[in-house]
């Protein structure tokens, strides 16, 4: 799985860099010790494919736009500092938030609003993300991607794993490219069918649902 994650990420930032090179603003890898660190901070081991990824690129630089469809590819001490909001968030209680989650499919989510082993991976500067599981409901699989976040209470199995997110993420970019539409910025948008990425990737899964 890991050289699938190389292979996939490697494919997609190179379409990146060609058509929106605006938005291709990744940093130099991780170093071991922020490796060791991060998990130092998280009291666990992150998954190996995890490694993978920010071996190679450590996120995005301060002047990224959001490499993935318009959502931030989030380097490692950032990883660190939303995961700690979000402990703090969990500390504080979120039973009353729990009741308006749900799991799709069932069963293989835990429908609560937050839990310390979700780690972010992409940003929307919205406070939601997209990330990686590693406390699935009774019927998901560890390392599976999931969305999540402020305005995330339906959460879905978007990929069984990182290799499969990067992969979907890049066989859709020709297939969904747009004609490039400027901001008021000079700056193409660069987006997924030109919607928010989550909610673009969970109707793909919908489709996939209803015609399997």
């Amino acid at each position: 799985m890991n050289n699938q994650v190389s292979q996939y990420w490697l494919s997609y930032k190179e379409k990146v860099s060609k058509w929106f090179p605006e938005h291709y603003k990744l940093n130099p890898p991780v170093s071991e010790d922020e490796i060791s660190h991060l998990e130092t901070v998280l009291g666990y081991e992150i998954p190996e494919d995890m490694k993978t990824l920010y071996r190679i690129n450590n996120g995005e630089s301060d002047e990224g736009l959001g490499i993935f469809y318009g959502l931030r590819f989030i380097p490692l001490n950032e990883v660190e500092q939303c995961w700690l909001g979000w402990k703090k968030i969990i500390e504080d209680g979120i039973e009353d938030f729990n009741e308006f989650c749900t799991s799709n499919p069932e069963g293989v989510i835990q429908s609560v609003y937050a839990n310390e082993k979700w780690i972010p991976l992409m940003d929307d500067s919205g406070g939601c993300h997209i990330g990686i599981d590693l406390a699935p409901g009774f019927k998901g699989c560890i390392g599976q991607i999931i969305n999540f976040g402020r305005d995330e209470d339906d959460k879905y199995v978007l990929a069984p794993n990182l290799a499969e997110l990067l992969k979907l993420l890049d066989t859709k970019f020709e297939g969904n490219l747009q004609i490039p539409c400027e901001q008021d910025d000079g700056i193409d948008i660069f987006s997924l069918n030109q919607g928010h990425l989550i909610d673009e990737l969970k109707e793909i899964v919908k489709n996939q649902q209803t015609t399997s």
